[in-house]
């Protein structure tokens, strides 16, 4: 069996239940009374594994008093059906979860690193002003005499610049969207291992591990994300999150987008640009430069 039962406008508020069928692939949404026709038709067996948002893991079906047809006692025999399935234990195969890819993740990264760059600068370039440094001593030309006053002023700003970052990701990723800016343009989201929405904290800390993992392993950790089998990065795994699409886990996962999206593109065209011309007057410079010394 391999039905895939559609909400109707009428339902699709209600639709809200997943379950596994005989090929152990993951159908629906459902809703609560959509799930018993197949269960009181044959179609499905009591004992079939549901989920819904909010369930720590599957369970199966002849366990939730809610979802129990009517005369059944909770936790009894299966009925019988035209279809069986594996033991709870076994590992179920989410074929309707949409996992982002790495460049995805790069895109919407590069769009983040865009709005808390400019978070830091709003911060920084009047705190440099107010301490009598001109703005060419954020390129590394300090007034003689004030160095150590610099590397005092940058040792207190950084600190409190991270910590702005980190509760910037912490709220964004904790509210309903569970994005940032850079993953809501993507159309991405972070989740829990079971899609659900993480609290403030959890990403608030996300954020330091993404550090770590960029600073210890000189992005490694950030690539694995290419080869792992639910496109986990290092700091998923720290932090036992999952980056997804934005309509993984909501009752239309069926509009999910697999590869990469048209801002995802247009991000990562315009940056290969970037990356491409900075390449090129580097080059340019260094030829000047040589040629002057020559």
């Amino acid at each position: 069996m391999n039905e895939h039962t559609t909400p109707t406008p009428d339902t699709a508020n209600a639709a809200e239940w997943f379950y596994v069928d005989a090929q152990r692939q993951q159908q629906g949404p459902l809703g609560r009374e959509q799930l018993l026709a197949q269960v009181q038709s044959g179609l499905l067996p009591a004992d079939t594994l549901v989920w819904k948002n909010g369930m720590s893991d599957w369970q199966a079906l002849n366990t939730l008093a809610e979802l129990l047809p009517a005369g059944i006692p909770q936790g009894a025999a299966p009925l019988p059906a035209q279809a069986t399935i594996a033991p709870a234990s076994t590992d179920i195969n989410h074929g309707d979860i949409v996992y982002a890819g790495f460049w995805r993740r790069v895109a919407a990264n590069v769009i983040d690193s865009l709005v808390v760059g400019t978070l830091s600068y709003i911060i920084l370039i009047p705190v440099m002003l107010v301490a009598g440094f001109s703005l060419a001593a954020l390129a590394g030309d300090i007034p003689s005499g004030q160095e150590s006053t610099f590397t005092w002023l940058m040792l207190g700003l950084y600190p409190l610049l991270y910590t702005l970052h980190a509760i910037y990701y912490g709220w964004m990723q904790s509210r309903p969207a569970q994005a940032t800016l850079g993953k809501m343009a993507c159309g991405i989201k972070v989740a829990g291992n079971n899609g659900e929405r993480i609290s403030f904290w959890r990403g608030f800390w996300r954020y330091f591990a993404f550090i770590f993992v960029c600073l210890f392993t000189l992005g490694i950790g950030l690539v694995v994300a290419a080869f792992t089998e639910r496109k986990r990065a290092l700091h998923d795994m720290m932090c036992s999150t999952l980056v997804v699409d934005k309509w993984a886990y909501s009752p239309r996962p069926e509009l999910q987008t697999r590869g990469l999206d048209t801002v995802s593109k247009v991000v990562l065209g315009i940056y290969a640009v970037l990356l491409v011309v900075v390449f090129l007057f580097a080059m340019l410079a260094t030829m000047f430069a040589l040629a002057g010394q020559a």
